[in-house]
């Protein structure tokens, strides 16, 4: 996960036109230290990633959003008036309807191979 979350900083820092020792002067480390943070090598805590964000004027969730990712898409209208608990039992049984024709299908397949 860190590498994942150093990946973003990087990516959100170059994007800004900073570099590595800017951004560590004003975190008051070293390059070194910063480099190992975007490269995932060390753990990064929440202070320095609202440091991070403070320094590139972003906010904090721009950085922690690669990964923790909570964005879900909403149906802009539902049918017949149903709720989300609907909506969700609804996703659940079709999920549940396509691992059962998955399987069955897997089975039918392996009966024809112990046939043969």
């Amino acid at each position: 996960m860190n590498a994942v979350l150093g990946a973003r900083i990087r990516a959100l820092r170059e994007s800004k036109g900073f570099t590595q020792e800017q951004v560590a002067e004003k975190m008051s480390c070293t390059r070194q230290k910063y480099a190992r943070i975007e490269k995932g090598l060390i753990d990064t805590s929440y202070a320095s990633i609202t440091a991070i964000a403070q320094i590139l004027g972003i906010k904090t969730e721009e950085i922690t959003s690669s990964v923790d990712n909570t964005d879900q898409k909403q149906p802009m209208f539902r049918e017949n008036g149903a709720t989300i608990q609907e909506d969700k039992f609804i996703f659940i049984n079709d999920m549940i309807d396509t691992f059962y024709a998955h399987r069955k299908l897997y089975k039918s397949v392996r009966q024809v191979n112990v046939d043969e």
